[in-house]
């Protein structure tokens, strides 16, 4: 017996001499970013890992293991001095290079104010022998402050993770292709069967995304690391060392395309067990005898910023369906027009807990990564109202598989919005195709924070091993990665034997018919 109890203390002693030191960088201005980065950065901690979370977003009461550094004034100065960046309904005018260009300026922009910022020094003041065995970073903002804790830190293994779903922008870090014909970029309205002009543009995109990264926005980043470490290596340096990419994607909610082997699909891990609805939704959801539909336009575009005129036609629809509950989440005080008896308001509704209840039979949303994948894994079909960036890339795919309706928020009335909703609550089709998308979803061999989980205490397992995974198509030119080397000087050869060619039948032809050489002079 005093042996076991032996055995039984020395693992325990053992086991939390094994929870590793894990620095989470978190840049991202975004609220669903937090939300997806924090359920890794918590699942970490429920594994004996201690975590430091270097972030914008951070939370008062978090696990004992977890130790959060706030990256402040990012917030603030995103939406009071750079509003051209935050403005989302202008944002979804523009084309797509121009999106395309407005995130660069983004990563740019926010490394600047992150560089800036009291919680960044806090992390730079760390003693010099101070150890993580690992970083993980959203590289959306790129290699800034993560290329400064990279180089301080001894270059412990780096970890890539977004909330984000496009392979596209993984390029730099993982070698992966730009599969132009196959799938649209993230900034780009098409269906995945484009047409040839479609082809074409999405050509330009892709090339366009991963061009001005590698040459424009990773040199603007580094001049601003400079300021902090003149001596520091070249900071796209940094991104190739990432062993493996989390990234928020799986292939059977989005559309399927190649990946790298570094590249690990870990779509939904925001996704958690249901709790209990707070009392006055709980009420109220149960109480709808024949269905509940949510509408919420997730964290960053905010329903009280849409407009009057916009607010009314929403109303007037609702209004239609008396008897169906409607709540909406909708971050003001007040409505600034009367609101039916039907529709339910709420600055903040726990989204996931609603779309998990039964009596949910409809999700009226922005089409955001987050809100999609939680529809999707509950079941529940959706009205989407893309604004900008990948929503237009989410709906356009539950549309094709049969799950969803799409209509224009900035052009909203209230007749297609009625007609969208008398649909989808009435055509069984829709709830059957969405629950089959639901049962693929759901049938995997563990759950997707799991499957990060592991992967992340692979990289600590194999510190050294953990870069097999490293594609070297990193290290190779943009023109070689893609043969533009071989296919262009093979393109110039064709053309100058063809112009042979063309000569030398016509030298042929013209001594054949001197008659006509002769009409000629």
């Amino acid at each position: 017996m005093w042996h076991l109890s032996a055995l039984v203390l020395l693992a325990a002693a053992t086991g939390s001499c094994l929870g590793a030191n894990i620095l989470y960088i978190d840049g991202v201005a975004s609220p669903s970013h937090f939300i997806w980065h924090r359920s890794l950065m918590y699942g970490l901690a429920a594994k004996g890992h201690n975590v430091t979370a270097l972030s914008v977003d951070v939370e008062a009461n978090p696990p004992p293991n977890v130790h959060f550094i706030k990256i402040e004034g990012v917030y603030e100065a995103f939406y009071e001095e750079h509003s051209d960046v935050t403005d989302f309904f202008a944002m979804g005018e523009l084309s797509p290079f121009s999106m395309l260009s407005m995130f660069n300026e983004y990563m740019v922009t926010g490394c600047e104010l992150a560089l800036k910022s009291k919680g960044v020094q806090v992390l730079l003041n760390y003693p010099d022998e101070f150890k993580f065995d690992v970083i993980i970073n959203d590289f959306l903002v790129g290699p800034c402050v993560s290329a400064l804790a990279q180089q301080k830190f001894g270059r412990p293994p780096y970890i890539a993770a977004t909330g984000f779903h496009g392979l596209t922008t993984t390029t730099p870090i993982s070698g992966a292709y730009s599969y132009s014909g196959m799938i649209p970029n993230h900034e780009f309205d098409a269906p995945e069967s484009m047409s040839y002009r479609e082809r074409f543009m999405n050509f330009l995109y892709n090339h366009w995304e991963e061009l001005s990264k590698t040459f424009q926005v990773y040199h603007k980043i580094d001049k601003l690391v400079r300021q902090i470490n003149p001596d520091i290596p070249y900071v796209a340096e940094f991104e190739k060392d990432a062993r493996i990419i989390l990234l928020n994607s799986y292939p059977v909610i989005q559309h399927s395309e190649p990946s790298m082997p570094s590249v690990i699909s870990v779509g939904g891990m925001q996704i958690i067990k249901s709790k209990e609805l707070p009392e006055d939704l709980k009420s109220i959801v149960e109480n709808a005898k024949q269905g509940v539909i949510l509408f919420s336009l997730g964290t960053n575009v905010r329903s009280d910023l849409l407009g009057k005129d916009r607010i009314i036609e929403i109303l007037n629809a609702m209004r239609k369906f008396p008897q169906y509950q409607f709540l909406w989440k909708f971050e003001s005080d007040s409505m600034p027009v009367e609101v039916p008896k039907n529709v339910y308001i709420r600055k903040w509704m726990p989204q996931n807990d609603l779309l998990a209840h039964p009596n949910l039979k409809l999700f009226i949303t922005h089409s955001g990564l987050l809100s999609t994948q939680e529809a999707i894994w509950h079941g529940v079909p959706i009205i989407g109202f893309p604004v900008f960036a990948d929503q237009h890339k989410n709906i356009n795919y539950c549309v094709q598989m049969g799950v969803a309706k799409k209509l224009s928020i900035s052009k909203i009335k209230s007749n297609d919005l009625v007609t969208a909703v008398q649909q989808l609550m009435t055509d069984q089709r829709y709830r059957d195709k969405m629950a089959q998308l639901s049962k693929l979803f759901r049938d995997q061999k563990e759950p997707p924070l799991e499957r990060a989980i592991w992967w992340v205490e692979w990289v600590l397992r194999n510190p050294a091993g953990s870069t097999i995974l490293q594609s070297n198509a990193i290290n190779i030119s943009w023109l070689a990665k893609y043969s533009f080397d071989v296919i262009i000087p093979l393109v110039m050869l064709a053309a100058a034997v063809l112009h042979v060619l063309v000569k030398v039948v016509s030298v042929v032809f013209c001594r054949k018919n001197p008659s006509k050489k002769a009409k000629r002079e």
